[in-house]
């Protein structure tokens, strides 16, 4: 975390689109990345953690492809959004309601609820019209390509969901950003659209744009480098890339170098004079860096102090002998102690102190710049300071923390921004409860996260009564009532909820499924009705209406439902559709949901249901007793009754 918050330079986050006018040395890259992108209908852009990819596209090739006339997409992503609690968003998933968000920025996040990407790519399409291209990219997908997170169930259904539309929408162009060891997942992809991609490798900067990108902020400012200065800072980090062009200097290095200098006016003196002090022990400054970094990885993943530095000294530095300067090496992916997991690896690529690099016969990691492996010696030399970090500081590390899957983490850093935002009601600590509640929920910790939402809501309600979120909490608060099977009390909270008219679709898509679950099917439809007039493609309201309709045993309307929502279904509206469908399935088909909505009543109970119709009285008795355990969500009593009869009838 860094205090630089103001200042020519933005320190050591990307670049946004609101900092497109102070984006400097990368014109012939944002010239080449918007010409592929509005070109080609798949587009790869590549590069290592830190080398610009994200602020590229934010401040550099999407405002230059829309100053040309294209339409554009706001730029894509896959992090988590507070925008709505957690129990709203993951029945299709939350990588599809993040990317369908940060496309959308400011629409309402209740409208990707019900949104299908193929809905959303018709809608911007039939705007534009058809034969002009739409360009919409996702930054960071490598975590929809690679392993281990590309196996997961909501992945896969992002994916498919992602594949179907390109294949309807031609005029569609993607550009995809990554880093390298997600290319041959992401070429697979284009292999199965039947695509060939381009391909646009981001380097480092060459040494006159680092120039540039160093010194070009500062005009207008009364902030002035004496004459070669900027130029001695920029020279001590270039290194050969072996690239085209000589020497590069790594974006997130010269930004790091840049906090620094500001840090360096704080106590007063010139901009030349704090570089000064840089320059007269670079490899300090760089030490101080990694301590900071090193000091919050090994408190984020429990480690020892000193854990992730040893393990770094040992594997990507050496020195020929004892008096020789250390060199940096690269070292396989896989050379590490069992305490530095993979999701330990992943933050410290995340913090740039890692890169990927590809070995003779395997993956491996090298230092993300050789000078780190003279700081690394240097660890912890003298005390340093680390900044009093501000509420906003914690949440946003709580939001990092829920992107890569670590709710835990988000827990600690939730409840920190509770202690700095102090004693006063703020939105601050109503976002703090909302990811505390997030983050119970993605623990499995019903309870907790209920009671998290009702401090929020609290908060709320006195703060602003009539706001979107105190119908959002409301409608978290009954979705997990429903989950742990008080059906009555959900209805009621539900019922609640219809405080805020523009939040009506969120409190409505409660108060159907609670109508549900207390086995009142003609209310529950009716209320659904009501969303599906005004937008008949919702596939939310389509999903949960067509799941009711199979309970019911509606049939037919339940197959025409559910067969609008196939793909990216989740397991309960498969199972759903199988039960009405009455096709036949084989054993692996019904284990596979059975694995994917283990914890699930319903899938459990349409799985039973299934196989008892199909004469496997067995598997059926089994599939029903599982239901009956379940937690995630438990049985309604009328649901509960369905799968007892069928455990008798065994």
């Amino acid at each position: 975390m860094t205090a630089y918050e103001d200042g020519p330079w933005v320190g050591l986050r990307p670049f946004g689109r609101q900092d497109y006018a102070r984006f400097f040395g990368r014109d012939a890259e944002k010239r080449a990345v918007a010409e592929l992108w509005t070109r080609h209908r798949l587009t790869l852009l590549v590069g290592d953690s830190g080398v610009g990819k994200t602020s590229l596209l934010h401040a550099g090739a999407a405002p230059y492809a829309v100053a040309s006339g294209a339409q554009v997409v706001p730029v894509g992503d896959l992090s988590y959004r507070r925008s709505l609690p957690a129990p709203l968003i993951t029945a299709r998933g939350r990588p599809l309601f993040a990317l369908l968000s940060s496309w959308q920025p400011a629409e309402d996040p209740t409208r990707s609820i019900g949104l299908t990407i193929q809905e959303f790519f018709k809608r911007k399409i039939g705007k534009a019209g058809r034969g002009t291209p739409l360009l919409v990219a996702i930054d960071g997908a490598e975590r929809m390509l690679r392993r281990p997170t590309a196996a997961e169930p909501e992945h896969r259904r992002l994916r498919a969901e992602l594949e179907a539309a390109l294949r309807a929408f031609p005029d569609v162009h993607l550009l995809l950003a990554i880093r390298p060891d997600a290319v041959k997942a992401a070429l697979d992809l284009c292999v199965a659209l039947n695509e060939t991609p381009a391909r646009y490798d981001l380097s480092p900067l060459d040494r006159p744009s680092a120039i540039e990108a160093l010194t070009r902020p500062l005009l207008g400012t009364p902030l002035q480098f004496d004459h070669q200065v900027a130029e001695q800072l920029v020279d001590v980090l270039k290194v050969e890339h072996g690239t085209p062009g000589g020497p590069r200097v790594e974006p997130v290095l010269l930004q790091m170098l840049c906090a620094e200098l500001l840090a360096g006016l704080h106590g007063g003196g010139t901009l030349s004079a704090a570089a000064k002090r840089v320059l007269d022990d670079v490899d300090a400054t760089l030490a101080d860096f990694c301590t900071r970094t090193l000091y919050t990885l090994t408190s984020d993943h429990g480690l020892p102090t000193c854990e992730i530095g040893g393990w770094m000294r040992r594997t990507f530095t050496r020195s020929p002998d004892e008096t020789s300067p250390h060199e940096a090496v690269p070292a396989p992916r896989s050379a590490r102690p069992k305490e530095v997991t993979d999701a330990v690896v992943r933050a410290v690529e995340d913090r740039h102190l890692l890169k990927y690099c590809r070995l003779p016969d395997e993956d491996g990691l090298q230092l993300q710049h050789p000078l780190l492996a003279r700081a690394l010696q240097r660890l912890g030399e003298s005390p340093v300071a680390q900044p009093e970090p501000t509420a906003d500081d914690l949440l946003r590390e709580a939001e990092e923390a829920m992107t890569a899957s670590n709710p835990k983490l988000a827990e600690k850093y939730a409840r920190a921004a509770l202690a700095a935002a102090g004693k006063a009601r703020s939105d601050a600590h109503v976002s703090a409860r909302i990811t505390l509640g997030d983050a119970a929920y993605m623990l499995g910790d019903h309870s907790a996260a209920c009671q998290a939402y009702e401090k929020a809501l609290e908060i709320e309600l006195l703060v602003d009564a009539g706001s979107p979120t105190v119908t959002y909490l409301y409608a978290a608060i009954a979705r997990l009532h429903l989950l742990q099977g008080d059906m009555e009390r959900a209805l009621g909270v539900a019922r609640a909820s219809r405080v805020n008219q523009t939040a009506e679709l969120i409190a409505r898509l409660e108060v159907a499924q609670s109508f549900w679950r207390t086995n009142r099917h003609q209310a529950a439809v009716k209320e659904l009705n009501v969303i599906l007039e005004r937008d008949p493609t919702h596939c939310e309201a389509l999903r949960i209406r067509g799941e009711i309709y199979a309970d019911w045993g509606k049939s037919q309307q339940a197959v025409r439902d559910l067969s609008s929502v196939a793909i990216s279904a989740p397991p309960s509206a498969r199972a759903a559709y199988i039960l009405a469908a009455n096709v036949p399935v084989t054993r692996g088909e019904i284990e596979d949901l059975r694995e994917e909505g283990r914890s699930h009543g319903l899938v459990l109970l349409y799985l039973a249901q299934t196989t008892h119709r199909n004469g496997n009285r067995d598997l059926a008795a089994e599939l029903a007793e599982e239901a009956l355990l379940a937690r995630n969500p438990c049985l309604s009593s009328h649901h509960r009754r369905q799968a007892e009869k069928i455990i008798r009838k065994q």
